[in-house]
């Protein structure tokens, strides 16, 4: 194997691929980065931990003689970020010695053989017949919007993941920890998907990778596809494979109502900014709650431990129904309020021991409190609230 290419082309795809090779482990060639190329098409680059896979576009290169060769990821990339020039020279003879040249700087690295790196088959990826597309900044809005609920406990599996349901022409993404939901969704342009249902959960580790390599960029699209036990996402410059959580996710469509006795809505925020007041004084600790008392068109905001001292906010609100006194971790409902983008939020309780469910507002709202026609309910969260003290 010999090509030639430009170091900031193969510096930036090892740093993309870089995010899928396992940073412990007893098998050394889940350190390695594959690098293989097809004839005179130019240099692909894959990284995998056998739980996902990040495979680069065809990055230009003069392929001299095609081949392939697994090295190791740190090494190599560190190599690769110190070389002197501006073009990389790449050699892998018959012992698997690649020879990296730039400028006046050489250096060799034992390498292993390409034949043993986890390529997943690509005949797995082929033959798929629904494909979906979601504009990339969308799709990374999705996942910053709810992956924060996602739970931590490794007994329940499932729940450690994002449900991705598509349904009546929707994407639905949803995420749960016992204590909270998050639902997000995005209406697909065309009609074709109305009939199609389809669910999978994704593990969330594979998401935040996801979320952080999507392109900042309005007009890309990404293109993804389910097959028994993965989901692909494929963009222009590179293609996103994970492996699925297996079981039941919960039936968070049953959770939410509208069977609701108190409104509040109030600005992001102020309420933010109280809240997080609120919890400088209640600390980290998730059983010490917050007091939220709904009344007189006014929200009180309150905190006290007998070691870090008090906290009082009184906030202007518009109330509807009735008055409530309600007890939160603050962290969940701040988490929310930090990632919806209306200025205002609505916020509806049922009473003092049930969920709530918090909801941005849109900026026109008609005399009769009437939403515009087209404002989507496309983002909402559901928030179990704590025992209040004996």
């Amino acid at each position: 194997m010999k090509l030639n290419c430009d170091k900031g082309i193969l510096l930036e795809g090892l740093n993309l691929v870089g995010r899928a090779v396992s940073a412990r482990t007893t098998k050394p060639i889940l350190e390695c980065v594959l690098l293989y190329t097809r004839t005179d098409k130019g240099l692909t680059l894959c990284g995998n931990d056998l739980e996902m896979s990040i495979t680069t576009a065809v990055l230009e290169a003069d392929v001299e003689k095609p081949g392939m060769i697994a090295l190791n990821a740190k090494l190599f990339t560190d190599i690769v970020r110190k070389m002197p020039g501006d073009f990389i020279c790449i050699e892998v003879d018959d012992k698997g010695v690649a020879e990296v040249t730039c400028g006046r700087a050489k250096m060799k690295i034992f390498g292993l053989p390409g034949e043993e790196f986890p390529l997943i088959p690509e005949k797995e990826l082929e033959h798929v017949s629904v494909r979906y597309r979601v504009p990339a900044t969308e799709l990374r809005d999705m996942i910053r919007q709810t992956i924060f609920s996602v739970s931590m406990d490794q007994s329940k599996l499932i729940l450690t993941g994002e449900l991705f349901e598509i349904k009546k022409g929707l994407l639905q993404v949803v995420s749960v920890d016992m204590h909270r939901i998050s639902y997000r969704s995005y209406k697909f342009p065309y009609a074709t998907l109305e009939n199609h249902n389809h669910s999978a959960v994704i593990p969330a580790r594979a998401l935040h990778e996801l979320s952080r390599v999507l392109p900042n960029d309005d007009s890309t699209e990404v293109v993804f596809y389910f097959t028994e036990n993965r989901v692909v996402f494929d963009t222009h410059d590179f293609t996103f494979v994970s492996r699925l959580l297996v079981g039941d996710f919960i039936r968070y469509d049953q959770i939410f109502n509208e069977d609701f006795n108190t409104v509040l809505t109030i600005g992001r925020a102020e309420l933010l900014n109280a809240l997080e007041r609120a919890l400088l004084v209640a600390g980290e600790n998730k059983l010490i709650p917050i007091k939220m008392e709904i009344k007189d068109d006014e929200l009180t905001v309150t905190a006290h431990t007998a070691e870090r001292g008090h906290a009082h906010d009184e906030i202007p609100c518009g109330t509807d129904g009735q008055d409530l006194t309600i007890y939160f971790n603050p962290r969940y409902i701040i988490d929310a309020l930090r990632v919806i983008e209306e200025e205002r939020v609505v916020i509806k309780f049922s009473g003092p021991k049930s969920a709530c469910t918090v909801r941005g507002l849109p900026d026109e709202v008609g005399e009769d409190g009437s939403y515009p026609e087209n404002w989507l309910d496309d983002q909402k969260y559901l928030i179990v609230p704590l025992r209040g003290p004996a």
